[in-house]
């Protein structure tokens, strides 16, 4: 036997042995389909786009981060007037983050997302290390959207009925809910992002159009400056991208939902990139709005703050009524992005779990509704231990103001520097992804347009984690430590507990027998 016939014999054999696992694993899924299987086939494009668009949670981004970008932050810098032209370079930057991913979603269709991408292209020891630091700190964003909902539930309460009521118990109730709606099924989570986030997304961008139509501030007309990098230096402008860059976090998570769409191999490439470029538009759309509805003052516009709601309470253009109808938006967005977030970590938790990445409980389905129940137990526990500790710990971190004797509200330390540790997790895992990526594809797509969006991909993706970080003041100074604690333990989870499954051996089998090819769900 010559030796190339002893390699195909061997690649036949090994071909085989996947065929025969295979079986046996749709056989295990028809009898047992309540273990590790989920629900396949019931959600559509519309699906699976909306968990994009719903995580990236619009309506908060423009109300929340939109002023950083601006020059709201610790460094005082922001692109000012030109902040669309650094939303549309930040847009166009994570889109090399974007390509990157949907190539890979055309060929592997598993719901652990990018932890399955970094897995096939650097190990799995190095993917678990990177699910763990994907998936951890999306637990730890999830938590922290309770806390906002609670806070900001508890001011509108205040302004609109003059009724005082605790911020905790509010936040505790929305985590049932939220978990509650993870539990019953994926369909039921995307119809309640879809009406949730179609409603507030429509109202701001009807709002921002009709400012755009009035001629912003005094009707002065629809000026070009905001779309001249020029017009403030290029410094300022850089800054503004890197905190831009932050707006578009979550646009990947439609990959989590790979094997519970029909055609994953066309639904989540496209819902990847049409959610950024919908968003992408959006955001220009509304923050052109708040420019020229300042009147292109850079300095009113970020000390207001809240822009969206001062110029929805405004007498210009709004009122105090509409101004509270405003908050109410915000709020159901971000109750949006918690089961955005929701989906997209209990899915990826399963994955791991499935493959020895992490505790099997967390494989285990509901065995009426096949969702992953134990991952949705274990995001409402930290939830809820996270509303506690903040309340009996009084913030946790402290509340002093510049102003003496003015606190921050009870829920806004802790929230601020969860967000900052999920957000600046996400967008380090977005830097490995493009960098491995380009090893993980390289045979399977063009050599040219891969090291463009693998290189952009993690120039910006760097940025974001720079803008992140750089001057951050005291509590977030904090969060890049945390982050290495949390990769350390990550590590020597990997290396020192983590164990092999038939799942990995099978798709490493896959791999070798056939070179190239497509991993679906099991």
């Amino acid at each position: 036997m010559t030796p190339n016939m002893g390699h195909h014999t061997m690649c036949f054999q090994q071909t085989y042995m996947v065929y025969e696992y295979r079986t046996a694993w749709r056989l295990i899924g028809m009898t047992s389909p309540d273990r590790t299987t989920l629900a396949h086939g019931r959600l559509s494009l519309i699906g699976v786009l909306t968990q994009s668009i719903g995580f990236m949670g619009p309506v908060f981004s423009v109300a929340a981060l939109l002023p950083l970008v601006v020059g709201l932050s610790a460094t005082g810098r922001g692109a000012g007037v030109a902040t669309p032209t650094a939303i549309v370079i930040a847009g166009v930057g994570m889109c090399g983050v974007g390509w990157v991913i949907a190539q890979y979603a055309k060929r592997i269709h598993l719901c652990g997302s990018l932890y399955e991408y970094v897995s096939d292209s650097a190990g799995t020891r190095i993917g678990v290390i990177a699910g763990w630091l994907y998936y951890g700190a999306m637990m730890v964003l999830g938590a922290s959207t309770f806390l906002v909902l609670g806070g900001l539930t508890q001011t509108w309460f205040k302004s609109a009925m003059s009724l005082d009521v605790p911020w905790w118990p509010l936040a505790l109730g929305y985590a049932a809910v939220v978990v509650m709606i993870l539990v019953v099924g994926v369909h039921v989570s995307i119809r309640a992002q879809l009406i949730l986030a179609l409603v507030t997304i429509v109202v701001v961008l009807v709002f921002s159009l009709f400012i755009i139509f009035r001629g912003g501030h005094n009707g002065e007309g629809l000026p070009a400056e905001p779309f001249n990098p020029f017009s403030v230096g290029h410094l300022d402008l850089l800054y503004g991208v890197l905190y831009g860059i932050n707006m578009f976090i979550g646009f990947e998570s439609a990959a989590n939902l790979a094997e519970e769409t029909a055609d994953p191999k066309r639904h989540v490439p496209r819902a990847v990139m049409f959610s950024l470029t919908i968003v992408g538009v959006y955001y220009v759309i509304v923050a052109y709005a708040q420019d020229i509805g300042f009147g292109l003052d850079a300095e009113a516009w970020k000390n207001s703050v809240f822009p969206l709601e001062a110029l929805a309470s405004g007498k210009e253009f709004g009122s105090v009524g509409f101004g509270n109808f405003m908050a109410v938006l915000i709020i159901l967005d971000i109750l949006a992005v918690a089961i955005g977030v929701g989906v997209a970590s209990t899915r990826g938790m399963l994955s791991m779990a499935r493959s020895g990445g992490l505790p099997s409980k967390l494989a285990e389905l509901h065995h009426r509704f096949r969702t992953p129940v134990w991952g949705a137990a274990l995001l409402g526990v930290v939830s809820c231990v996270t509303i506690i500790g903040v309340r009996l710990g009084d913030g946790i971190f402290s509340r002093q103001t510049s102003e003496p004797g003015v606190l921050q509200p009870q829920w806004s330390p802790a929230f601020g520097w969860m967000a900052g540790f999920g957000g600046t997790g996400l967008a380090l895992m977005y830097l490995v992804v493009g960098a491995v990526g380009v090893k993980g594809l390289w045979r399977h797509v063009s050599h040219t347009k891969l090291l463009i969006a693998g290189s952009v991909g993690a120039l910006v993706s760097a940025g974001a984690v720079f803008g992140a970080v750089y001057q951050a003041p005291s509590p977030l100074d904090t969060v890049p430590w945390a982050l290495l604690a949390w990769v350390a333990l990550g590590a020597v989870w990997s290396f020192a507990v983590r164990g092999r499954s038939p799942r990995q051996q099978d798709a490493e089998a896959d791999q070798s027998a056939h070179g190239t090819g497509e991993v679906t769900a099991r």
